[in-house]
């Protein structure tokens, strides 16, 4: 009876340690991290300074599937970033830019704690990824149809007319609202095969004064997602590709 009393509480012991740690290590995040990396995407990711840790962990775990692989991952790239290491998309730097180096601000016992945290508890288990509907993101190729390595506007347009016929097939009832959507070129002005800056903002200042003076202001007018998270190859232009994925992250 003595040692089945000293199993449970032993058990119990490192139980309330093991929960103890995982708050002290949520807690160091909060106070040393969160302030760029947030934890979970928010409605408006204009306002992201960096990746949130709910896509970071992800790709992490993608790279680094074993938790003492990826730990040490953690602490490494912390403490000593470069782009060879980093295991998140090109576009993501081109956006944030690379983290700057960590030392001084964080202890490596810190750091070891916080990462074993990140681990443990980031992406939830049914997270797919930061945009919704991810594992249904159209391939190059799907717009590409004479695989010329080109998509044109004509394949474009086809490509979203293919989409449309087959949500009407199915019965979709979002398919009135694909209607109203703007297309590529009503953006693409001088039909040129891209959109500049320049031209996304004055077609938008166009429809939102429009619609104002019809009395319908656009609605969440303001988490439109801007140029440079739809341009992810940070090039200073929006491929029909590119204007297709706008809405996920």
């Amino acid at each position: 009876m003595r040692t089945k009393k000293r199993v449970v509480l032993m058990g119990t012991f490192f139980m309330a340690t093991s929960l103890f740690a995982s708050v002290d290590a949520e807690k160091i995040y909060d106070a040393k991290c969160a302030m760029c990396h947030i934890k979970t995407v928010p409605s408006n990711r204009a306002d992201m300074v960096a990746p949130a840790l709910i896509g970071i962990m992800r790709h992490v775990k993608m790279a680094y599937p074993k938790r003492d692989d990826a730990v040490d991952f953690i602490v490494d790239y912390v403490q000593n970033p470069t782009k060879e290491k980093a295991v998140c998309m090109p576009q993501k730097i081109a956006r944030f830019g690379l983290m700057p180096s960590q030392k001084g601000n964080i202890s490596s016992e810190e750091l070891k704690e916080v990462a074993e945290w990140m681990y443990d508890n980031y992406p939830p288990a049914n997270f797919m990824g930061c945009g919704s509907g991810m594992q249904k993101r159209p391939t190059f190729s799907s717009f590409d149809t004479n695989g010329d390595g080109k998509i044109t506007p004509e394949e474009f347009a086809a490509f979203q007319n293919a989409r449309i016929g087959n949500s009407q097939g199915q019965g979709c009832k979002c398919v009135n609202k694909r209607r109203n959507r703007s297309t590529f070129a009503d953006f693409d002005l001088n039909g040129d095969g891209v959109i500049t800056k320049t031209e996304l903002l004055e077609v938008r200042a166009k429809k939102q004064q429009a619609r104002a003076s019809a009395g319908y202001p656009m609605r969440k007018a303001s988490n439109a997602p801007s140029f440079e998270s739809i341009d992810r190859n940070g090039d200073g232009k929006i491929t029909p590709e590119e204007f297709s994925n706008r809405f996920n992250f």
